[in-house]
């Protein structure tokens, strides 16, 4: 189930996707979502819904995605 991020993570998940942006035209989904995540262990959020997050805004943006091996982000 999708849920509402919190401001702090979407923040960073738009912090990410512009740093991104500006290093490379393809944004791997899950091994973002997975750097963020990481960031907020404490919040305990689904890599799932920060990935569904950052894909989204990503491809909004103009910009390419990918979805890595998911089991590598882990």
């Amino acid at each position: 189930m999708l849920i509402q991020l919190s401001d702090e993570i979407q923040r960073d998940v738009e912090a990410a996707i512009r740093v991104k942006l500006g290093s490379a035209l393809v944004i791997d989904v899950y091994s973002t979502a997975e750097e963020i995540r990481r960031n907020h262990a404490a919040a305990n959020v689904a890599l799932e819904d920060i990935a569904a997050t950052l894909a989204k805004l990503a491809v909004q943006r103009g910009c390419a995605v990918e979805f890595g091996d998911r089991t590598d982000a882990l």
